[in-house]
């Protein structure tokens, strides 16, 4: 008997398409937000009527949940999740109003709470990619390979890596359904509907990465990245100290923000000072590292990064508002190069040849 599952398989690709989601989501906000800083905040509508772009934002979901229903392939899928994302930034921009009975938009804890559903999407995106393939969701990676073919977008290598991800899920399902759909996908059939492998193309994709960004180069930005969060740590830990000889100094309340709403309680900014402290020890013991030869320094450095990303950045929208957004920018483009340099650190030492005996 065949077991039924709730939901169903996850999909090979979803967390490819989730990633453009969260991408779409975030710069939505950020680009909103802008926009209207520059227009000076305009209404859209007039008299009593105002047309606030959470609307918009619930057409484009409205158009991502049914794009997938009436169509089938790639490009239904990825138009559904730009637009998805768009949706979500549209809608969630505008938290502030629901959540007071103003109608405020620039309610302070509306930045951290839009910061952390991003932080949320991602972490579901990393359990997603993580997550390990069992024989039912690689069957239905071959019948998504099948479709693909159909559509004449399907490559020779997301065709082998169809091929070999079945092949290791685990033993055939219930009635061999599984290994006739393999054999069509292996077919000469198949063959006749290959594409060639685009640009972006993982493999391509990176041997491009690797010759715009030498490893040497890569390697060299963390270090000042690292030192960067070393000497905010310093400049925090001055800062603790001067703050608490003389706590009158921090009056946030008296900023000029305009129409920006920043909190008046102190205690967030010391809070996010004592992160960046903490998160400057740990990149300084990663340089440290790094130094003595160590190979888990990357390990170190991450675990800097994502502190600051996940602790020291949400405190930073909540005391500075989206000024944080620059921060946090180069935080996510640090991520980034530390987790592609374990890639090739990784890459460099399956390649390298054991040593002699």
């Amino acid at each position: 008997m065949t077991r039924r599952r709730l939901i169903g398989a996850r999909r090979d690709q979803g967390a490819r398409y989730l990633l453009m989601t969260i991408a779409s989501f975030a710069i939505t906000v950020a680009g909103t937000r802008w926009y209207l800083e520059l227009a000076g905040y305009p209404t859209v509508g007039g008299g009593q009527l105002h047309v606030a772009h959470a609307l918009w934002g619930g057409l484009a979901l409205t158009i991502a949940a049914i794009l997938p229903l009436l169509w089938v392939g790639r490009r239904s899928l990825t138009l559904s999740a730009l637009l998805a994302g768009i949706g979500v930034g549209l809608f969630i921009d505008e938290v502030g109003k629901f959540m007071t009975t103003s109608t405020d938009y620039f309610f302070a804890p509306a930045a951290p709470i839009i910061y952390g559903s991003v932080l949320l999407l991602v972490l579901l995106w990393l359990l997603v990619r993580r997550s390990q393939v069992d024989a039912f969701e690689a069957t239905h990676a071959v019948v998504g390979a099948l479709r693909d073919a159909v559509d004449g977008r399907l490559t020779a290598e997301e065709r082998q890596r169809t091929i070999t991800m079945r092949r290791e899920a685990g033993p055939p399902l219930e009635g061999g359904i599984d290994a006739q759909l393999l054999a069509v996908l292996e077919s000469t059939a198949v063959d006749n509907r290959l594409v060639t492998a685009g640009p972006m193309a993982s493999g391509r994709a990176r041997r491009r990465l690797e010759r715009l960004l030498p490893t040497r180069l890569e390697r060299w930005l963390v270090y000042l990245g690292l030192a960067l969060s070393v000497l905010t740590a310093f400049l925090s830990g001055v800062g603790l100290l001067v703050l608490s000889a003389a706590p009158d100094l921090l009056l946030i309340q008296d900023l000029d923000a305009g129409r920006i709403e920043f909190p008046d309680n102190e205690l967030w900014t010391l809070l996010g000072l004592g992160v960046y402290v903490v998160t400057g020890i740990i990149a300084a013991v990663a340089l440290a590292l790094r130094i003595a030869g160590s190979r888990r320094w990357l390990d170190v450095a991450l675990a800097a990064v994502l502190i600051d990303l996940v602790v020291g950045e949400l405190l930073a929208f909540y005391a500075t508002q989206f000024t944080a957004l620059g921060s946090a920018v180069l935080g996510v483009i640090l991520l980034a190069l530390v987790l592609d340099l374990r890639i090739r650190q990784a890459n460099a030492s399956v390649d390298r040849p054991p040593a002699a005996s």
